[in-house]
């Protein structure tokens, strides 16, 4: 991959993002860390995360979480922004499942003379879909945070 977006500064911190493993985290600690390059932009796709100021997403499908003390950066499969479709099939398949099993739930409901509740069951399926979906990916993600040694960023990023 080309890093089309990256300075010259940061080129080495944005080689070293495509070498990280999908999925695992990664803590930054604003010490060492006090901004992340230019080639991080924030951004509203992505799970709010407690505790966390807002989101970003770079290079690679690197995805941050800033924290006041912390960056916590991760690697999708997909990028978000330029894939949508390949992101929700790779990296959040339950998001997808749970609303199309909700849309057909309603479809279903109302199809049986039952229009007032189709909303109701479409939007419980969904949701207890979501939450098993979540549940399950839990159970087989390691959740945890590890250090990381990034490459130190120059000034002037």
């Amino acid at each position: 991959m080309i890093l089309m977006e990256c300075s010259e500064p940061c080129r080495e911190f944005c080689r070293w993002i495509e070498t990280l493993p999908h999925h695992r985290k990664y803590v930054l600690r604003k010490e060492e860390y006090p901004a992340l390059p230019n080639c991080f932009k924030e951004t509203l796709l992505g799970e709010a995360v407690p505790g966390s100021v807002r989101q970003l997403r770079g290079p690679a499908g690197s995805h941050v979480h800033e924290f006041p003390d912390r960056w916590v950066l991760h690697r999708d499969i997909a990028d978000a922004e330029a894939d949508p479709l390949g992101h929700l099939l790779s990296d959040a398949p339950e998001y997808l499942v749970s609303a199309i099993a909700g849309l057909a739930t309603a479809l279903l409901a109302k199809q049986k003379r039952d229009g007032r509740n189709a909303l109701l069951a479409g939007w419980s399926m969904t949701a207890f879909l979501l939450l098993l979906g979540k549940m399950g990916k839990t159970i087989g993600e390691d959740d945890s945070e590890k250090e990381a040694q990034a490459p130190r960023l120059k000034s002037g990023f």
